[in-house]
Protein backbone atom coordinates (compact mmCIF):
# COMPACT_ATOMS: atom_id res chain seq x y z
CA UNK A 1 0.00 0.00 0.00
CA UNK A 2 2.02 3.31 -0.87
CA UNK A 3 1.71 6.35 0.93
CA UNK A 4 -1.08 8.22 -0.54
CA UNK A 5 -3.63 5.40 -0.21
CA UNK A 6 -2.36 4.84 3.15
CA UNK A 7 -3.77 8.86 4.11
CA UNK A 8 -6.79 7.90 2.46
CA UNK A 9 -7.89 4.68 4.18
CA UNK A 10 -6.85 6.85 7.42
CA UNK A 11 -8.88 9.77 6.29
CA UNK A 12 -11.81 7.17 5.43
CA UNK A 13 -11.72 5.93 8.79
CA UNK A 14 -11.44 9.08 10.86
CA UNK A 15 -15.05 9.99 9.10
CA UNK A 16 -16.49 6.69 9.05
CA UNK A 17 -16.00 6.99 13.17
CA UNK A 18 -17.34 10.63 12.89
CA UNK A 19 -20.43 10.27 10.74
CA UNK A 20 -21.36 6.24 11.06
CA UNK A 21 -23.94 7.56 13.90
CA UNK A 22 -25.50 10.40 12.14
CA UNK A 23 -27.71 8.69 10.07
CA UNK A 24 -31.37 7.06 9.70
CA UNK A 25 -31.35 5.97 6.07
CA UNK A 26 -35.20 4.21 6.11
CA UNK A 27 -36.09 0.40 6.74
CA UNK A 28 -34.32 -0.86 3.19
CA UNK A 29 -31.02 1.13 3.52
CA UNK A 30 -30.93 0.16 7.31
CA UNK A 31 -31.37 -3.45 5.90
CA UNK A 32 -28.37 -3.07 3.83
CA UNK A 33 -26.73 -1.29 5.88
CA UNK A 34 -26.72 -4.27 8.26
CA UNK A 35 -25.47 -6.79 5.12
CA UNK A 36 -22.36 -4.07 4.78
CA UNK A 37 -21.66 -3.51 8.90
CA UNK A 38 -20.89 -7.50 9.32
CA UNK A 39 -17.32 -6.75 7.35
CA UNK A 40 -14.93 -4.25 9.21
CA UNK A 41 -13.83 -1.58 7.03
CA UNK A 42 -9.82 -1.09 6.53
CA UNK A 43 -7.46 -1.58 3.94
CA UNK A 44 -7.91 -4.88 3.44
CA UNK A 45 -11.83 -5.15 3.29
CA UNK A 46 -11.76 -1.83 0.90
CA UNK A 47 -9.45 -3.30 -1.48
CA UNK A 48 -11.15 -6.85 -1.84
CA UNK A 49 -14.58 -4.99 -1.37
CA UNK A 50 -16.19 -7.08 -4.45
CA UNK A 51 -15.53 -9.88 -2.45
CA UNK A 52 -17.18 -9.19 0.87
CA UNK A 53 -20.20 -7.50 1.76
CA UNK A 54 -19.28 -3.93 2.10
CA UNK A 55 -20.83 -3.03 -1.30
CA UNK A 56 -23.97 -5.00 -0.85
CA UNK A 57 -26.95 -3.38 -2.25
CA UNK A 58 -24.94 -0.74 -4.52
CA UNK A 59 -22.10 -2.80 -6.49
CA UNK A 60 -22.21 -6.38 -4.92
CA UNK A 61 -24.72 -8.88 -6.12
CA UNK A 62 -27.74 -8.91 -4.90
CA UNK A 63 -30.17 -9.47 -7.64
CA UNK A 64 -28.00 -10.62 -10.50
CA UNK A 65 -28.06 -8.52 -13.59
CA UNK A 66 -27.52 -9.46 -17.43
CA UNK A 67 -24.60 -7.98 -18.34
CA UNK A 68 -24.87 -9.17 -21.62
CA UNK A 69 -28.67 -7.65 -22.02
CA UNK A 70 -27.40 -4.54 -20.38
CA UNK A 71 -24.67 -3.82 -22.78
CA UNK A 72 -27.54 -4.14 -26.04
CA UNK A 73 -29.60 -1.97 -24.18
CA UNK A 74 -27.18 0.80 -23.92
CA UNK A 75 -26.00 -0.04 -27.40
CA UNK A 76 -30.17 0.91 -28.32
CA UNK A 77 -30.31 3.46 -26.33
CA UNK A 78 -27.17 5.11 -28.30
CA UNK A 79 -27.99 4.27 -31.49
CA UNK A 80 -25.59 1.81 -32.50
CA UNK A 81 -27.95 -1.13 -32.27
CA UNK A 82 -31.19 -1.42 -34.18
CA UNK A 83 -34.75 -1.89 -32.19
CA UNK A 84 -36.57 -5.29 -32.93
CA UNK A 85 -40.48 -4.71 -34.27
CA UNK A 86 -42.51 -7.26 -32.74
CA UNK A 87 -45.40 -5.82 -35.68
CA UNK A 88 -42.79 -7.24 -38.07
CA UNK A 89 -42.35 -10.60 -39.87
CA UNK A 90 -41.53 -13.27 -37.51
CA UNK A 91 -37.76 -13.71 -38.68
CA UNK A 92 -37.39 -10.28 -39.56
CA UNK A 93 -34.66 -8.11 -37.81
CA UNK A 94 -33.57 -4.78 -37.11
CA UNK A 95 -31.53 -3.45 -40.12
CA UNK A 96 -28.74 -2.59 -37.26
CA UNK A 97 -28.78 -6.05 -35.42
CA UNK A 98 -25.91 -6.47 -33.45
CA UNK A 99 -26.06 -9.62 -31.42
CA UNK A 100 -23.38 -10.68 -28.82
CA UNK A 101 -23.98 -14.55 -29.70
CA UNK A 102 -22.61 -13.38 -33.29
CA UNK A 103 -18.95 -14.13 -33.64
CA UNK A 104 -17.77 -11.38 -35.42
CA UNK A 105 -19.53 -8.83 -32.49
CA UNK A 106 -17.29 -9.41 -29.20
CA UNK A 107 -18.41 -7.08 -26.41
CA UNK A 108 -14.88 -4.45 -27.05
CA UNK A 109 -15.92 -4.29 -30.55
CA UNK A 110 -19.46 -3.38 -29.05
CA UNK A 111 -18.38 -0.56 -26.86
CA UNK A 112 -15.99 0.25 -29.05
CA UNK A 113 -18.85 2.00 -31.18
CA UNK A 114 -20.81 2.93 -28.31
CA UNK A 115 -17.83 5.25 -27.00
CA UNK A 116 -17.71 6.41 -30.68
CA UNK A 117 -21.52 7.30 -30.91
CA UNK A 118 -21.11 8.96 -27.72
CA UNK A 119 -17.68 10.60 -29.13
CA UNK A 120 -15.94 9.68 -26.04
CA UNK A 121 -13.10 7.48 -25.30
CA UNK A 122 -11.88 5.75 -22.23
CA UNK A 123 -11.16 2.77 -20.15
CA UNK A 124 -13.25 1.27 -17.55
CA UNK A 125 -11.75 2.02 -14.00
CA UNK A 126 -8.87 -0.18 -12.96
CA UNK A 127 -9.60 -0.77 -9.84
CA UNK A 128 -13.39 -2.19 -9.03
CA UNK A 129 -12.41 -4.12 -5.80
CA UNK A 130 -10.94 -7.25 -7.65
CA UNK A 131 -14.37 -7.63 -8.78
CA UNK A 132 -13.69 -10.53 -11.68
CA UNK A 133 -18.04 -10.81 -12.58
CA UNK A 134 -18.84 -9.40 -15.79
CA UNK A 135 -18.15 -9.04 -19.71
CA UNK A 136 -14.12 -8.60 -20.09
CA UNK A 137 -13.34 -6.61 -22.69
CA UNK A 138 -10.57 -4.34 -24.32
CA UNK A 139 -11.80 -1.51 -22.35
CA UNK A 140 -11.68 -3.67 -19.22
CA UNK A 141 -14.43 -4.92 -16.57
CA UNK A 142 -18.12 -3.76 -17.90
CA UNK A 143 -20.98 -5.08 -16.04
CA UNK A 144 -24.66 -4.00 -16.11
CA UNK A 145 -24.51 -0.89 -13.93
CA UNK A 146 -21.26 0.12 -15.70
CA UNK A 147 -24.02 0.13 -18.76
CA UNK A 148 -26.57 2.16 -16.41
CA UNK A 149 -24.17 4.65 -15.61
CA UNK A 150 -22.92 5.54 -18.98
CA UNK A 151 -26.37 6.31 -20.18
CA UNK A 152 -26.75 8.56 -17.13
CA UNK A 153 -23.25 10.37 -18.36
CA UNK A 154 -24.69 10.69 -22.41
CA UNK A 155 -27.63 12.43 -20.53
CA UNK A 156 -25.90 14.50 -18.55
CA UNK A 157 -23.32 15.55 -21.53
CA UNK A 158 -26.47 15.76 -24.12
CA UNK A 159 -27.97 18.02 -21.33
CA UNK A 160 -25.16 19.94 -19.82
CA UNK A 161 -22.09 19.90 -22.55
CA UNK A 162 -20.41 22.73 -20.67
CA UNK A 163 -17.92 20.75 -18.91
CA UNK A 164 -18.07 23.44 -15.82
CA UNK A 165 -21.29 21.94 -15.14
CA UNK A 166 -21.62 21.62 -11.05
CA UNK A 167 -23.19 18.67 -10.68
CA UNK A 168 -24.35 16.84 -6.91
CA UNK A 169 -25.28 13.03 -6.75
CA UNK A 170 -27.82 12.13 -3.82
CA UNK A 171 -26.35 8.47 -3.66
CA UNK A 172 -23.61 7.44 -6.04
CA UNK A 173 -23.44 3.50 -5.54
CA UNK A 174 -19.53 3.33 -6.15
CA UNK A 175 -18.87 6.18 -7.51
CA UNK A 176 -19.03 5.12 -11.00
CA UNK A 177 -20.84 8.04 -12.34
CA UNK A 178 -17.80 10.36 -10.45
CA UNK A 179 -15.30 8.32 -12.34
CA UNK A 180 -17.04 8.58 -15.83
CA UNK A 181 -17.34 12.35 -15.56
CA UNK A 182 -13.98 13.13 -14.30
CA UNK A 183 -12.45 11.00 -17.78
CA UNK A 184 -14.66 13.60 -20.13
CA UNK A 185 -13.44 16.57 -18.22
CA UNK A 186 -16.32 17.44 -15.70
CA UNK A 187 -14.27 18.00 -12.23
CA UNK A 188 -16.92 20.07 -10.28
CA UNK A 189 -18.38 16.81 -8.76
CA UNK A 190 -20.17 15.96 -5.21
CA UNK A 191 -21.15 12.79 -3.72
CA UNK A 192 -24.21 13.08 -0.92
CA UNK A 193 -24.41 9.16 0.58
CA UNK A 194 -24.35 7.15 3.91
CA UNK A 195 -21.40 6.77 6.13
CA UNK A 196 -20.24 3.23 4.96
CA UNK A 197 -20.89 3.90 1.50
CA UNK A 198 -18.97 6.82 1.43
CA UNK A 199 -15.83 4.93 2.50
CA UNK A 200 -16.04 2.39 -0.32
CA UNK A 201 -16.35 5.30 -2.63
CA UNK A 202 -13.78 7.55 -1.52
CA UNK A 203 -11.23 4.37 -1.75
CA UNK A 204 -12.74 3.35 -5.69
CA UNK A 205 -12.35 6.97 -6.33
CA UNK A 206 -9.01 7.32 -5.39
CA UNK A 207 -7.84 4.22 -6.28
CA UNK A 208 -8.79 5.18 -9.84
CA UNK A 209 -8.54 8.86 -9.78
CA UNK A 210 -5.23 9.37 -7.93
CA UNK A 211 -4.18 12.61 -9.47
CA UNK A 212 -7.30 14.16 -7.74
CA UNK A 213 -7.72 15.69 -4.61
CA UNK A 214 -10.59 14.37 -2.50
CA UNK A 215 -12.45 16.55 0.03
CA UNK A 216 -14.05 14.80 2.67
CA UNK A 217 -17.49 15.44 4.85
CA UNK A 218 -15.83 17.79 7.81
CA UNK A 219 -13.48 18.80 6.04
CA UNK A 220 -13.78 23.07 5.77
CA UNK A 221 -16.64 24.18 3.79
CA UNK A 222 -16.38 21.62 1.00
CA UNK A 223 -18.99 24.20 -0.93
CA UNK A 224 -16.49 26.83 -1.12
CA UNK A 225 -15.32 27.29 -4.59
CA UNK A 226 -12.04 26.69 -3.91
CA UNK A 227 -12.62 23.20 -4.11
CA UNK A 228 -14.59 23.34 -7.31
CA UNK A 229 -12.56 21.09 -9.39
CA UNK A 230 -11.93 18.40 -6.24
CA UNK A 231 -13.97 15.37 -5.91
CA UNK A 232 -16.00 15.97 -3.06
CA UNK A 233 -17.30 12.46 -1.14
CA UNK A 234 -19.80 14.22 1.66
CA UNK A 235 -22.50 12.24 4.18
CA UNK A 236 -25.96 12.58 4.31
CA UNK A 237 -25.80 15.07 6.92
CA UNK A 238 -23.94 17.75 4.95
CA UNK A 239 -26.82 17.93 2.71
CA UNK A 240 -28.33 20.44 5.11
CA UNK A 241 -25.59 23.14 4.48
CA UNK A 242 -25.30 23.10 0.62
CA UNK A 243 -25.88 26.87 -0.49
CA UNK A 244 -28.74 27.79 -2.92
CA UNK A 245 -28.12 27.46 -6.40
CA UNK A 246 -24.15 25.52 -5.70
CA UNK A 247 -24.95 23.12 -7.86
CA UNK A 248 -26.51 22.88 -11.96
CA UNK A 249 -27.63 19.69 -11.50
CA UNK A 250 -28.97 17.20 -8.62
CA UNK A 251 -28.98 13.60 -9.92
CA UNK A 252 -30.63 10.09 -8.85
CA UNK A 253 -29.96 6.69 -9.73
CA UNK A 254 -31.94 3.88 -7.76
CA UNK A 255 -32.55 5.02 -4.29
CA UNK A 256 -34.72 7.82 -3.84
CA UNK A 257 -38.09 5.72 -3.67
CA UNK A 258 -36.06 3.51 -1.37
CA UNK A 259 -35.55 5.99 1.21
CA UNK A 260 -38.20 7.31 3.80
CA UNK A 261 -40.53 9.53 1.96
CA UNK A 262 -39.50 12.51 4.60
CA UNK A 263 -36.25 11.99 3.23
CA UNK A 264 -36.79 11.47 -0.18
CA UNK A 265 -38.79 14.80 -0.40
CA UNK A 266 -36.15 17.03 1.65
CA UNK A 267 -33.79 16.42 -1.72
CA UNK A 268 -37.00 17.34 -3.90
CA UNK A 269 -37.66 20.31 -2.77
CA UNK A 270 -33.98 21.53 -1.94
CA UNK A 271 -32.89 24.61 -3.90
CA UNK A 272 -29.26 23.65 -4.57
CA UNK A 273 -29.54 22.88 -7.88
CA UNK A 274 -32.10 24.11 -10.52
CA UNK A 275 -32.71 20.40 -12.46
CA UNK A 276 -33.12 16.96 -10.96
CA UNK A 277 -32.35 14.15 -12.96
CA UNK A 278 -33.79 10.95 -11.02
CA UNK A 279 -33.55 7.13 -12.64
CA UNK A 280 -35.59 5.28 -10.36
CA UNK A 281 -38.25 2.26 -10.15
CA UNK A 282 -41.54 2.59 -8.64
CA UNK A 283 -41.91 -0.51 -6.87
CA UNK A 284 -42.30 0.64 -3.27
CA UNK A 285 -44.71 3.31 -1.31
CA UNK A 286 -44.56 6.18 -3.38
CA UNK A 287 -42.72 6.85 -6.81
CA UNK A 288 -40.33 9.80 -7.32
CA UNK A 289 -43.52 11.84 -9.71
CA UNK A 290 -45.83 11.60 -6.94
CA UNK A 291 -43.21 13.92 -4.56
CA UNK A 292 -42.69 16.69 -6.99
CA UNK A 293 -45.17 19.08 -6.58
CA UNK A 294 -45.22 21.57 -5.14
CA UNK A 295 -41.69 22.25 -5.58
CA UNK A 296 -40.53 21.13 -9.12
CA UNK A 297 -42.19 20.79 -12.19
CA UNK A 298 -41.87 17.76 -14.74
CA UNK A 299 -39.46 18.38 -17.39
CA UNK A 300 -40.25 14.72 -19.00
CA UNK A 301 -40.51 11.07 -17.82
CA UNK A 302 -39.93 8.20 -20.14
CA UNK A 303 -38.65 4.71 -19.74
CA UNK A 304 -35.25 3.91 -18.87
CA UNK A 305 -33.43 2.08 -22.01
CA UNK A 306 -30.79 0.73 -20.30
CA UNK A 307 -32.85 -0.83 -16.99
CA UNK A 308 -36.35 -1.98 -17.26
CA UNK A 309 -38.63 -1.58 -14.85
CA UNK A 310 -36.70 1.74 -13.94
CA UNK A 311 -37.72 5.86 -15.61
CA UNK A 312 -35.99 8.03 -16.56
CA UNK A 313 -37.35 11.84 -14.87
CA UNK A 314 -36.29 15.70 -15.58
CA UNK A 315 -37.72 18.32 -12.94
CA UNK A 316 -36.96 21.94 -12.60
CA UNK A 317 -37.17 23.90 -9.55
CA UNK A 318 -40.34 26.45 -9.28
Amino acid sequence: MNDYIEYIVTRILAVLKRNSENENPGEMWNWIKSQSAEVEINAKSLEDMANNKLIFGFFGITITPDDREALLKLAEAVGVRGLQNPEGAVNAKPIVNIDLDEPWCHTSELMRRIQNEMKISFPMPIFQGNKNEGLHTHFGLITARHCYYLLLLKRIIDTFPDRNTRIIEIGAGLGLLGYFLDRVGYKDYTIIDLARVNACQAYFLARNLPEREIVFSGDKDPFDKIYKDCLKVLHVSDFEKVPKGRFDLMVNMDSLTEMSKDEAVNYMKSDCAELFLSVNHEQNSFRVIDIHKPYRKLVYRFPFWARPGYVEELYRKL
